[in-house]
């Protein structure tokens, strides 16, 4: 194994460990389950974390943590990672400003934004801008919108959109269209699941089609 393989493993050695920590920690702030999902597809496969916690039902402050984990099948060098802690404060209905700080292969950077959120018992609306502050500053956009109506009294319609922009002054970075289309069963959401992703500043569409089995721990 090259140097670059045993760095891009030690990375996500690091980054699955403090997940897990993470995991353990959030189940003291309040008694929510915490959605982890897997993604498995013909190119790569994937595990996406993404949630908030309010410190408690009357509180306006939070926490809000993303991380995805991506694992190349058969090229090191294409693994990648992004992993976000935010604390945030609402300060009207469903916005927020939050803060705190964004870890990819470049390392930590302090980062910045505001959130649109919108949670009820089917539909889920998340829209979030944000700034790197850093002398070269990066921004993204990330938008999720989830569907679950009930089918029956047993199963519910699954349905996901992520979406992602990266970008500098120089133009893209990376850019992402995840959608998700499957059923729920006992608290379980499987299905099909398709990745439409971009690179760069002249990007073309990489897409990695496969399956997604989703479940909400602790």
């Amino acid at each position: 194994m090259g140097i670059t393989s045993k760095i891009n493993m030690k990375r996500i050695q690091i980054v699955s460990t403090y997940l897990l920590l993470l995991c353990l920690g959030l189940t003291k702030i309040q008694a929510q389950p915490i959605p982890i999902e897997l993604m498995m597809g013909n190119q790569y496969g994937l595990v996406n974390l993404a949630f908030s916690k309010d410190f408690s039902e009357t509180s306006r402050l939070g926490f809000f943590h993303m991380n995805t984990v991506q694992f190349d099948y058969s090229e090191d060098e294409k693994n990648s990672f992004i992993l976000q802690d935010l604390l945030y404060v609402e300060i009207f209905r469903n916005l927020r400003v939050a803060g705190g700080v964004a870890y990819t292969k470049g390392g930590f950077a302090p980062t910045a934004g505001l959130q649109y959120v919108f949670a009820g018992r089917k539909f889920l609306f998340l829209f979030g801008p944000r700034v790197n502050i850093e002398s070269d500053p990066s921004y993204d956009f990330i938008t999720i919108v989830q569907y679950k109506p009930a089918i029956n009294d047993h199963l519910k319609l699954y349905t996901r959109l992520q979406l992602l922009n990266v970008f500098d002054a120089a133009g893209n970075i990376r850019s992402y269209q995840w959608l998700r289309l499957g059923l729920e069963v006992k608290g379980i959401q499987f299905g099909l699941a398709a990745n439409l992703d971009q690179y760069g500043p002249n990007p073309s569409v990489e897409s990695n089609f496969g399956m997604f089995v989703r479940k909400e721990i602790f």
